[in-house]
């Protein structure tokens, strides 16, 4: 089912711990070089501007092939082009898959840029075709959105791009929102499908990152359960919610009008970004921290949407005055490590670490030793240099 190598992602992770505990002292340079040896990355790696060249110089190339190819699609379809450009679009995605999967193989790509761009255009190939085959039926465009999620989720599954997870969730939760918009309750109860939805996807990514594949999904899981915080916090934030609502209902006015469950709104503003920062701060997980801090920042900016008292610019001052003494109390606090945190950056800490040691260890045992240079004697018994054989 994966189209690339799995042992690819489990090495880059080796080699990136590797580069960070010989950053931090932990690994000599023989053992970086032995972990390099042991764990090679024998696949096409380009730098990141050269990426970026190539997944250009593919969309361009694909885009001049595609050209010349509707010549020969459209002369015999005169009289029908739809049909000429379903049939191309058939074509090219199924050429353009074949391409992409034989380049991987051939030539050993992994996220170069060349594959990205072909797995995005033979997606998109195959989503014209199928717009094109089901519009003249004029059908809801759930309906739409349902018949392309199968696409990506086949794709996330066998190639593992971010680009193609974020439009996978995208996707399901439009899928949602847009059948909750074909019922009065549907669009009342909104916010918390939203929410449920976020969940949902939240502890499905806790419970794929116990498997053993994890590493070939990790940035795509890594990307799944950010957009899961930012969705669940924006379903229940009550500017979003009241806004949302006046724009779904078409109630243009200067002041959008009161949503129904309003305290429950105001709670989930205020409790979220505190939850996050809360749990964040508890599991030492980065993500939910920030993401707690930026939706902490939004809540403020909700509150004094509607209920601000303060001019605008003594709001900002007295905020930034605020922020300045938080932040140079808690770097005074965190000189030393208090509770397991502490301002000074990774790498001038003091201590060895577990994994660092278990990985010297294991790196070392493979390094070939040098033997003694001076030994006792012929005897080979180990008898003192007796000459004879025992």
């Amino acid at each position: 089912m994966k189209a690339y190598n799995p042992q690819w992602s489990a090495n880059d992770s080796t080699q990136q711990t590797a580069q960070k505990w010989f950053k931090k002292g932990f690994l000599s340079q023989e053992q970086l070089s032995e972990v390099q040896k042991s764990y090679p990355l024998d696949y096409y790696d380009p730098s990141s501007f050269l990426k970026i060249g190539l997944f250009i110089f593919t969309i361009l190339a694909a885009s001049f092939s595609t050209s010349v190819m509707s010549l020969f699609f459209i002369a015999p379809f005169e009289s029908n082009y739809q049909l000429a450009i379903i049939i191309e679009s058939i074509v090219i995605g199924v050429v353009f898959t074949f391409v992409l999967e034989s380049l991987i193989k051939s030539r050993k790509l992994y996220h170069s840029g060349i594959d990205n761009a072909l797995l995005y255009m033979a997606l998109g190939a195959f989503c014209t075709a199928i717009y094109l085959i089901f519009e003249q039926a004029h059908p809801p465009t759930w309906i739409f959105l349902l018949i392309f999620l199968p696409f990506f989720i086949i794709a996330l599954i066998r190639f593992a791009d971010l680009v193609v997870a974020c439009i996978t969730f995208f996707l399901a939760l439009s899928i949602l929102i847009s059948l909750a918009l074909t019922s009065p309750w549907g669009k009342t109860f909104l916010p918390f499908i939203i929410m449920i939805f976020s969940v949902s996807v939240y502890f499905l990514v806790k419970q794929l990152s116990k498997r053993n594949d994890y590493l070939y999904y990790e940035q795509c899981l890594g990307i799944a359960k950010t957009l899961s915080l930012v969705s669940f916090y924006l379903g229940g934030n009550y500017w979003v919610v009241r806004e949302g609502n006046a724009i779904i209902n078409d109630l243009s006015r200067a002041v959008s009008p009161q949503i129904a469950f309003a305290p429950i709104f105001y709670f989930f503003t205020l409790a979220i970004p505190m939850a996050y920062i809360f749990f964040g701060l508890r599991n030492r997980d980065r993500l939910i921290l920030i993401i707690g801090m930026l939706a902490s920042g939004f809540s403020v900016f909700t509150y004094r949407y509607y209920f601000g008292f303060l001019p605008t610019e003594i709001a900002l001052t007295l905020s930034g005055i605020l922020l300045i003494a938080l932040s140079g109390g808690l770097i005074y606090y965190l000189q030393n490590i208090k509770y397991g945190f502490t301002y000074q950056p990774d790498n001038e800490r003091e201590g060895m670490n577990l994994e660092a040691l278990l990985m010297s260890q294991m790196v070392q045992s493979k390094i070939p030793q040098q033997g003694d240079s001076f030994r006792f004697g012929g005897g080979d018994t180990g008898g003192g240099g007796a000459g004879g054989k025992y």
